[in-house]
């Protein structure tokens, strides 16, 4: 390929941070309600919408758009992405809002899964793993970097300005692909055997043991702004310094998340479940302790980037022969888990109080180890890095 596969990652990657931060709207939940006059639990529910539509589009739609010419996907999908962004920052209906929130849902498996397969095909040599990581980090850094700053624009000026800042950023990387970005052909494959792997014992442990992990970190990360504002009593620009910080520490979390990958896997995906586990007991007894909690915070904040790697690890480790599959899959199962996890932490908040979030993100993660264990030390799946 004449083009430098180093500029291509790189664009590659601030397109999955654009295309990422319609996720990071979870932290103006409380302005969502008062904006559209519903209930957290309902906000939390158009939060969702997005998240729960790709846990569906990823299992097909990855695979369709495969076949076509790489750039034209790209500028396509992005290009919906800016229509309904322009839409739901004009209109004060949930359910227009949420229409067009889906829609463009719709499309985003397709997006980063060919953004993932294709770094992957040029990646040099031995750097792999390295380009996937760097797609990943593209996505950590939209949905976690973007959550403070959507949470700082949307607590001081408003719903609205949040969501012009999500346009502008989809709309700069939709540029940056129609004038950098080459014409690359796709690659048409047939599934029909690996889609008979779906309905496999193996994938179907591994893929609930994994899924249980997202579920577990988001119903505690998607209301942490909510549990500093009304335990801990941290506002505005202050409540923004912090969750920057807390992306910042998130970012590192990917980068090492697929480090040990590489090195020790088994031990990784086992013991990340009672590290983060341990972590959310210890925020439940230390909440009215500022200083401990937000230590405590940062340190799930590392956990919660690992995550990213370690769900798609798994996934085209039981995949390995169909990558667009395998990444359609690691998205419905991360978007999937992070939906299931925003809606119950919603009721949670409503119906128990915000506290309630830890206890039940620790049964999540405690199941997520009892399935893991089973899955990798008593079936033996078969993982990429392992001898």
């Amino acid at each position: 390929m004449k083009n430098n596969p180093k500029i291509l990652l790189y664009i590659l990657m601030l397109s999955t941070l654009g295309i990422n931060t319609p996720l990071s709207i979870i932290g103006i939940i409380s302005e969502i309600s008062q904006y559209f006059g519903t209930s957290i639990a309902i906000s939390g529910l158009y939060v969702s919408s997005f998240t729960f539509t790709i846990a569906v589009t990823g299992l097909f739609i990855p695979v369709l758009f495969s076949k076509f010419n790489r750039k034209t996907t790209f500028v396509s999908i992005l290009s919906i992405f800016a229509v309904a962004n322009i839409v739901i920052i004009f209109t004060d209906n949930i359910y227009i809002a949420s229409f067009f929130r889906i829609l463009s849902a719709v499309f985003y498996p397709a997006f980063i899964s060919v953004a993932l397969t294709f770094c992957e095909e040029i990646a040099p040599e031995g750097e792999k793993q390295d380009y996937i990581t760097k797609i990943l980090l593209g996505i950590s850094v939209g949905s976690i970097i973007g959550l403070p700053i959507t949470t700082g624009l949307g607590t001081v000026f408003g719903y609205q300005v949040a969501m012009s800042w999500i346009f502008l950023i989809n709309f700069i990387t939709l540029i940056l692909i129609v004038v950098f970005f080459p014409n690359v052909p796709g690659k048409s494959k047939s599934y029909e055997k690996p889609l008979s792997n779906l309905i496999s014992k193996e994938f179907i442990l591994a893929t609930v043991g994994i899924i249980m992990m997202p579920i577990g970190a988001s119903i505690v990360y998607n209301y942490i702004p909510y549990f500093l504002q009304t335990v801990s009593h941290v506002y505005t620009y202050k409540l923004s310094i912090f969750l920057f910080i807390y992306g910042l520490i998130s970012i590192f979390g990917t980068w090492l998340g697929g480090k040990l990958i590489y090195k020790k896997d088994k031990a990784t995906l086992i013991i990340f479940q009672l590290v983060c586990a341990s972590v959310f007991v210890a925020m439940y007894f230390s909440a009215n302790y500022l200083i401990p909690v937000l230590a405590l915070i940062l340190i799930f904040g590392i956990l919660d980037g690992m995550g990213y790697n370690l769900i798609q690890y798994i996934e085209t480790s039981v995949l390995p022969d169909t990558p667009e599959l395998a990444n359609g899959v690691f998205l419905s199962v991360l978007n999937g888990g992070i939906a299931i996890g925003i809606a119950i932490g919603g009721f949670l908040v409503d119906g128990l109080g915000v506290m309630s979030i830890f206890i039940f993100g620790t049964i999540f993660l405690l199941a997520a180890f009892a399935l893991l264990v089973y899955v990798i030390l008593v079936l033996k799946i078969d993982l990429k890095y392992s001898d």
